[in-house]
């Protein structure tokens, strides 16, 4: 931060806490609290981290504050590369430092062309869970990413997790961001954590994991805290960032904070099962059973309700038309191969376009000695994907990846597959470049991508490209399908692309 925005920071802080009518007690004591020698003892630390937060001086209250925060959405954005854009959420959170319990809800999110309803979600040390409008304040148990991505963010919760746990231990010290820092561990829901603690101050710098990631097999995550404010009788962070592999994903700021009394904050009692938040993917990425339906002699659409994927078979080859979701989908997808398709020796996947859930079943195919094709700009990507190493939990390309050959074909205009009975296409609209649809022609079929999606009421910019894409090449269809569209007449795509 430049010299002059840092002191603008800081000097916005002290007319906050002056306009809140703050005593001088309150920083004499931190004063005393900064100066005091770091304990070589786990609950020495974690006592004195609260110590300078303000826990005990905070009392009976909650507190309560108001974000602003940026979520980039590397997963789905145009490229797979930075910029990327963000899901901007308006949020108001509060926290009981006796309870431990976090309600954070949402009020606005916003994508581009949308907007998310409003939600609440609840959590402790180990669980967290949505807040239902209907039936009013039901709770629905949410997996451990939900626990990490939202509790995490805020130091108040972190210390008294830790400062709860009772196989906190001290590694030693570490330099980040310039300084040493203690480094205290401990075994936590998902795996070890590593807590940050600027031993000259007592703050809580950052929180380190490692998680599981369906498509990178792991990824090291780091939660830092830093601007700290002083509000009232306690301090807490100005601005928290999550880096994900080193690259910051997620920025939160701080704005109005004060505390409240806890009858009128009214946090929920959290029911006693489930103990702990579970290690689950999302249910559109979950390989739920396959269902098929045909769309001519030798074409089949699968789906399950996250995703629909396409084959077709010509002669003894088999394409299969993306690669959503993971390995057990996969092996689903070659099991119905085999009964749709006996005695095909060859597979070929189309990867249409980079959004991570539609790429998760690639290690899969390469490990499977399948080739895949796809639009050169995402040649790179794709390698990437594979090179990644799984070493939390080795996948099966991980088992194989010796004996494997790494075969991707790019593309980046019309292009014939299997004498042409299967043609791929580059939709090359504003919004939907370096993604692919393909054509089999004896069905007079379309696979679309991603690019259709379920009729909303209103003209859809994407279905519009996909038509003009079509027309551009001199295709005929009679049905097109997508990941998320069912197997829909053309004439019917023609009139959802219309203004």
């Amino acid at each position: 931060m430049p010299l002059s925005a840092s002191c603008e920071v800081r000097s916005r802080a002290r007319v906050i806490a002056i306009a809140l009518g703050l005593g001088i007690s309150f920083a004499a004591s931190v004063a005393v609290a900064a100066d005091e020698p770091a304990a070589d003892e786990p609950a020495a630390v974690l006592a004195r981290a609260r110590a300078v937060m303000g826990f005990s001086r905070a009392g009976s209250a909650v507190i309560h504050y108001r974000a602003v925060a940026a979520q980039d959405q590397d997963y789905e954005s145009d490229r797979s590369y930075p910029p990327f854009f963000a899901m901007m959420q308006v949020k108001e959170t509060w926290f009981d430092p006796v309870s431990g319990v976090a309600q954070v809800t949402t009020t606005r999110a916003t994508y581009p062309s949308s907007e998310l309803p409003p939600s609440t979600m609840v959590s402790d040390a180990r669980r967290a869970f949505s807040v239902t409008a209907d039936p009013p304040r039901a709770l629905g148990p949410l997996p451990l990413s939900a626990l990490r991505n939202s509790r995490y963010l805020d130091p108040w919760p972190v210390v008294a997790d830790w400062s709860a746990a009772s196989d906190v231990r001290i590694s030693g010290r570490e330099v980040y961001r310039d300084y040493p820092r203690v480094v205290l561990v401990r075994a936590a829901p998902g795996g070890e954590q590593r807590l940050f603690i600027d031993p000259k101050s007592g703050f809580p710098i950052k929180l380190e994991l490692v998680a599981p990631h369906y498509l990178w097999g792991q990824q090291r995550v780091e939660y830092l805290y830093s601007n700290w404010i002083r509000v009232g009788a306690v301090m807490t962070a100005g601005a928290s960032f999550a880096l994900v592999d080193g690259q910051p994903r997620t920025r939160q700021t701080v704005g109005a904070v004060d505390l409240v009394a806890r009858t009128a904050a009214a946090l929920p009692v959290l029911p006693d099962k489930p103990g702990q938040s579970a290690e689950e993917l999302p249910r559109f990425l979950q390989p739920i059973d396959l269902t098929t339906v045909q769309v001519g002699p030798s074409t089949y659409l699968l789906s399950n309700p996250g995703y629909t994927e396409a084959v077709t078979r010509v002669g003894d080859e088999v394409f299969v038309l993306d690669a959503t979701q993971g390995e057990q989908r996969v092996d689903k997808v070659a099991h119905a191969i085999a009964r749709l398709f006996p005695g095909a020796r060859k597979v070929t996947v189309v990867v249409t376009d980079l959004a991570w859930p539609h790429v998760a079943g690639v290690r899969a195919w390469i490990a499977r000695g399948a080739t895949i094709v796809t639009h050169r700009a995402g040649q790179a990507f794709l390698h990437e994907v594979i090179d990644r190493r799984w070493t939390l939990a080795p996948d099966l390309l991980e088992r194989r990846r010796n004996a494997v050959s790494v075969q991707i074909r790019g593309i980046e205009a019309a292009t014939p597959l299997a004498g042409g009975a299967l043609t791929l296409h580059p939709i090359d609209g504003v919004g939907s470049e370096v993604a692919v649809m393909a054509y089999v022609a004896a069905d007079r079929f379309l696979w679309a991508s991603d690019y259709l999606q379920p009729p909303s009421g209103f003209a859809s910019a994407y279905a519009a490209e996909v038509v003009s894409a079509v027309r551009r090449e001199g295709l005929a269809p009679a049905r097109a399908a997508a990941q998320h569209h069912a197997l829909t007449a053309w004439s019917a795509i023609e009139a959802q692309a219309s203004p």
